[in-house]
């Protein structure tokens, strides 16, 4: 039997709060944010033992705000002994003993935060075999995987990596490869692996102002269902300039609530629960060191090399039934510095050519009636090498060997 251990740590947290709100009547700002952030780390593990979703949300906003104000402290900290004229500390935010007392109002909430996060939810078709080679990249996320869902020889700790960040440029796979990781899961657990797809502006956008509520939703809900792959693709988003003007209230309390709930994740170390969180961008040197740091992994997903070319065009024309009059060596070398998502649009722009020239009777088959559609038989033939010449000419790559090459720097600059 477990000890609960929340009495404990809310006592602690009523501590560190009352010792903060002493050094912040003294007017002590740094010893006031040292006081605030160890309230935010206990009031975090206080989550851990909520009685229902809406207590441990709560308990975590609260675990945000007094991580945020160490962080104003702290700026104004710095102003004055830059010189800056002493400005006048904010107030401190409560200690919010009856901190279950919004729970009815959460509740009243939950049926609509449900739906938006169900609608994020995929179970994933996507195998490592529709993704074309990036062998070692998936050699990598498979080792990763497992070593995370081992059992550990008794009275051993491994480490493990539940937080992964992709990196690289536009159209490389970063979806499709977290896609594939999420159906991996289902097939090497007796559960069933959910994937939540993340577009983070997307979320920002359209719930605006419940952006952070439904980012705890998503992670409740992966826990309820775990094993499950929470995939944050375009993070960049949030982090271009963490705490600068340019972020607004909405980001900071959104990210904020990432960062608690990778915290808290990683904290928990509990084995019957498994939540991997891959995030993506295409901006990697734009994201703070305090974010990039909670990410134990950092994988570049470069721009596809010649084999991974091959293996990719052997996907869209080949493994889809259509036949080549051309060597595949010709088209590696057509699409030299093409992402995959751009050789993937190229062989589409080639095969709707072509049928489109064979079947250009189609639309009188239509007039005919329904039957006469269905009897109708496409017409294809073999793809030339002119084909796809000509289809090059209007997809044409959009990053530039230059900004590929940015990526690489970057991970070295890492390393």
């Amino acid at each position: 039997m477990s000890l609960d251990l929340g009495p404990k740590l809310k006592s602690a947290c009523d501590d560190s709060l009352h010792k903060a709100k002493m050094a912040w009547k003294a007017g002590d700002s740094e010893q006031a944010a040292q006081h605030f952030d160890q309230a935010s780390k206990l009031m975090l593990k206080f989550a851990e033992y909520a009685n229902s979703r809406a207590q441990e949300y709560q308990r975590k906003r609260k675990a945000i705000e007094y991580r945020e104000f160490a962080g104003r402290l702290r700026e104004l900290h710095n102003e004055q002994a830059a010189g800056a004229k002493a400005a006048k500390l904010p107030a401190p935010p409560s200690n919010d003993e009856d901190i279950d007392s919004r729970q009815t109002e959460q509740a009243g909430n939950k049926s609509e935060l449900s739906n938006a996060v169900n609608s994020l939810i995929h179970v994933s078709p996507v195998t490592w075999d529709d993704i074309g080679g990036l062998e070692q990249t998936k050699r990598d996320i498979k080792y990763t995987l497992g070593l995370s869902l081992a059992t550990p020889p008794k009275g051993v700790k491994i480490a493990t990596f539940r937080n992964i960040m992709f990196y690289g440029p536009p159209g490389t796979g970063k979806t499709l490869i977290a896609a594939a990781t999420s159906n991996a899961l289902k097939v090497t657990s007796d559960g069933q692996a959910l994937f939540f797809n993340v577009k983070v502006s997307g979320v920002m956008s359209k719930y605006f102002g419940e952006s952070s509520k439904i980012i705890s939703e998503i992670y409740g809900t992966a826990r309820d269902n775990s094993p499950s792959v929470v995939f944050l693709d375009e993070f960049e988003s949030l982090t271009a300039s963490r705490g600068s003007d340019e972020q607004s209230g909405a980001e900071r309390r959104i990210l904020s609530t990432i960062l608690s709930e990778l915290d808290g994740l990683t904290e928990k170390g509990r084995t019957d629960i498994f939540v991997l969180t891959i995030a993506a961008t295409n901006r990697p040197w734009e994201i703070d060191n305090a974010v990039l740091s909670r990410f134990e992994k950092q994988i570049l997903i470069p721009l596809p090399d010649p084999v991974t070319r091959e293996a990719i065009l052997k996907i869209q024309t080949e493994k889809k039934g259509f036949v080549l009059e051309c060597e595949l060596p010709e088209l590696v070398k057509l699409t030299e510095g093409y992402s995959g998502r751009e050789i993937e649009r190229l062989v589409k722009q080639v095969t709707s050519t072509m049928i489109s020239e064979l079947n250009a009777d189609l639309p009188d088959v239509i007039d005919k009636g329904l039957a006469q559609a269905k009897n109708y038989q496409v017409k294809v033939r073999p793809l030339t090498l002119k084909d796809f010449q000509v289809a090059a000419e209007g997809i044409r790559p959009v990053t530039s060997p230059e900004e590929a090459a940015r990526y690489l720097d970057w991970r070295q600059d890492q390393d």
